[in-house]
């Protein structure tokens, strides 16, 4: 918000088991902070690097143009790193013209310009999973009861939305 992105597409792609929770939580941000019409703003895409991939990412740049996007959450790395290459090849700057943050952040870091990320807590959710797992098994008889665990993901700031911090002083 305060770098004056109000409007900012979703892009998922079709086969991701994740892209349900996102489209609620990008859904409840919009509404939360009361950014302007986002209708046709939650868009599909096929993977990075499958067929007709080039296309429709072009497609979707194209359209964030036309509809003032100057944001993109993405799911997951490699689409946000065809984006920013399809973007280079309409000439679109990231974060010059347009900020992405990806989801996922397995190969943010790596991306050129390197990727602003929401990076879920995938290890530490396997460690809380395996103890829950071993204290159940260690517990002799009884009903064991249902736990609910919620983690929320970190945020890393990089390049790719145009608010990367300063470098260290050497």
């Amino acid at each position: 918000m305060t770098l004056g992105h109000r409007r900012v597409a979703l892009i998922t792609t079709r086969q991701s088991p994740t892209s349900n929770a996102l489209r609620t939580g990008w859904q409840d941000a919009v509404d939360t902070l009361r950014l302007d019409s986002h209708e046709g703003l939650d868009i599909e895409v096929p993977s990075y690097g499958s067929a007709g991939w080039a296309e429709a990412y072009t497609d979707v740049l194209k359209r964030s143009r036309d509809l003032g996007v100057r944001g993109l959450l993405v799911h997951s790395d490699r689409e946000a790193i065809g984006l920013i290459e399809q973007g280079r090849e309409l000439g679109i700057g990231v974060p010059d013209e347009l900020a992405i943050v990806t989801y996922d952040d397995e190969i943010g870091a790596a991306s050129d310009p390197p990727l602003t990320a929401v990076r879920p807590q995938k290890h530490r959710l396997g460690v809380l999973a395996a103890e829950l797992v071993l204290a159940k098994v260690a517990e002799v008889g009884g009903d064991w009861p249902v736990h609910r665990l919620e983690l929320w993901p970190n945020v890393v700031v990089r390049e790719s939305c145009g608010t990367a911090p300063e470098p260290e002083q050497l």
